[in-house]
């Protein structure tokens, strides 16, 4: 661990004893340990937990009801972050979090926001509700201890001053707006898979990060992986070239296995 730089860590793979000592040995080298949290998914080992939480709750709400579709690669499930016992369960994740004692947390599956955007079964206004959520829902985490560091995986789609919900037709509600001021937005935003495929949306999003990034009120960091279309020098320099703060894994697949890499093989 070296000053200035970011470490992401999953803690139900870890110990207390190992937890205590990675937090010790980045406050020495000056580096920031966040911990990993899925708001957009529910991971089959939290599936179980999250079933406790209702029972012990009373809550009525079944778990099937507030389940969008399951993610195969990943075997999670997409909830909707609009249901109330969800954002409970995981405002309770955070507390049990921060007694370990981190700088922060990584904010996954924020891009599960998508799939309220395109939900044919939904009418407008009822994506629209879901989609707000989303993005009430990364400030009410920031908003939780003001000063973690709060990192949002994806959700391109949120990062703008509106974003689009619909169709060929549909309606414009307001979005995170990451290139000007808000107590309660996030202090970095990682652009996963980072210009392994290009399109007139995927361009203007990276204009919108530029921005984001000159205007300093979020920080832009970039993950590309070999096994995408991107090699490995051309996207060190395009995030470079972007001012972005780049890193460099083997696969989405295998990222929990291995150290990403955030310079250039000489």
């Amino acid at each position: 661990m070296r000053k200035g730089q970011v470490v992401i860590i999953e803690l139900r793979g870890l110990s207390q004893n190992q937890i205590a000592e990675i937090v010790k040995n980045a406050r020495k080298a000056g580096t920031k340990v966040i911990a990993y949290i899925s708001i957009g998914e529910l991971s089959q080992l939290e599936k179980a937990n999250f079933e406790q939480f209702l029972k012990e709750k009373k809550i009525p709400t079944s778990l099937d009801s507030m389940i969008l579709s399951k993610n195969e690669a990943f075997q999670s499930w997409h909830i909707d972050v609009s249901e109330k016992p969800w954002r409970e369960f995981l405002k309770q994740k955070v507390r049990h979090i921060y007694k370990q004692n981190v700088d922060g947390l990584f904010l996954d599956a924020v891009d599960t926001c998508d799939l309220y955007i395109t939900r044919k079964e939904w009418e407008i206004k009822r994506r629209a509700q879901s989609v707000k959520a989303m993005i009430s829902l990364i400030r009410l985490i920031k908003a939780f201890s003001p000063e973690k560091f709060i990192m949002q995986n994806r959700g391109l789609n949120l990062i703008g001053k509106s974003v689009f919900v619909g169709d060929a037709t549909g309606t414009f509600i307001s979005g995170l707006d990451l290139a000007h001021a808000h107590p309660n937005n996030p202090d970095g935003l990682l652009w996963t898979g980072a210009y392994a495929h290009s399109s007139a949306w995927i361009a203007s999003k990276e204009r919108d990060m530029i921005q984001i990034r000159k205007n300093g009120f979020t920080s832009v960091f970039t993950l590309g992986y070999a096994d995408t279309n991107v090699s490995r020098k051309q996207f060190f320099q395009n995030s470079r070239a972007a001012g972005f703060i780049p890193a460099w894994g083997s696969s989405n697949t295998k990222l929990h296995e291995e150290l990403t890499q955030n310079t250039v093989a000489e």
